[in-house]
């Protein structure tokens, strides 16, 4: 327990497909002038240095956002070169989720990021604790979400990126999920799942039908407008060697995503398929479900 620590993957593939979508949500919703919330459920520690520390060690950012850095802006579609101006690829460091919403929060927006890890957690503090626009706490997000819900505004993001250290991770998200919609089933929501070749969920864990993904699993418990994303990094039988657990890809399941953010993503994912080299046809899926 409490053994993840994200700066060992910062900047990697899934951090790419995940934070350009959270940076075209805010934007989405910072369209309008009423002020929106936040909400990061595994905040992490908010930024990290590339050069030395966790992420040093497999420099997983050298086959994700490090693919992206020093492309010609013009050839990049204009989410990912949205998402470099809002992670700034220097090289040095990379922005967490916190830092990124942070660099999005207008004068009267708020955030709120629950961490756990006692480290990850005071590097947080160090970061954010000076900014009255956010609240920081240190407990577990799946515990405290509700807590939360609905934001005054009525208006807000719900990211949810767990570390799934914990198997029970996958039978307890969609309980979560499902006590959020039932308080605010307006608000948009970004869940991210890693795609593994092993099923890692325990017993009982399943939706009916024995051939249920995680996907599905999450797709199924919101009837409204929703969109599920996978990115795949390696074929599903032959998972990269460094992978402990057989990492071939990620996920992400979205409810309430903007309307032009399947577009966007139908443009971007074959784009990063050549950026990052493996290819623009069959490592992606996007399917998007409307009421």
């Amino acid at each position: 327990m409490l053994s993840y620590r994200h700066g060992f993957h910062a900047g990697n593939s899934a951090d790419v497909l995940k934070h350009t979508v959270l940076i075209f949500c805010l934007d989405y919703l910072a369209q309008k002038e009423k002020p929106w919330f936040c909400i990061d459920t595994h905040a992490g520690a908010g930024s990290y240095p590339l050069l030395e520390g966790f992420a040093a060690k497999n420099r997983e950012w050298e086959k994700g956002v490090a693919k992206l850095s020093g492309m010609k802006v013009q050839q990049i579609p204009a989410a990912l070169t949205r998402y470099l101006e809002l992670t700034g690829p220097d090289g040095m460091s990379y922005p967490g989720s916190p830092e990124i919403i942070r660099r999005l929060l207008r004068k009267d927006d708020r955030a709120c990021c629950f961490e756990l890890h006692p480290e990850d957690f005071a590097a947080l503090k160090t970061l954010l604790g000076g900014d009255r626009r956010f609240g920081l706490r240190h407990e577990d997000g799946f515990a405290g979400l509700k807590s939360l819900l609905p934001p005054p505004s009525r208006r807000g993001l719900i990211f949810i990126d767990p570390v799934y250290e914990v198997k029970d991770d996958y039978a307890l998200l969609p309980q979560v999920l499902s006590d959020a919609l039932k308080r605010f089933s307006t608000g948009t929501y970004i869940i991210w799942y890693p795609l593994l070749h092993t099923d890692p969920r325990p017993a009982g864990a399943e939706m009916p039908g024995e051939a249920a993904s995680f996907r599905e699993t999450l797709l199924n418990l919101y009837e409204g407008n929703r969109l599920g994303v996978e990115f795949y990094t390696a074929q599903k039988d032959s998972p990269p060697e460094n992978s402990p657990r057989g990492m071939y890809g990620s996920g992400l399941v979205i409810f309430n995503p903007p309307w032009t953010l399947k577009n966007a993503l139908e443009e971007t994912l074959p784009f990063l398929g050549l950026a990052m080299g493996i290819g623009k046809d069959g490592w992606f899926l996007c399917n998007h479900e409307a009421p």
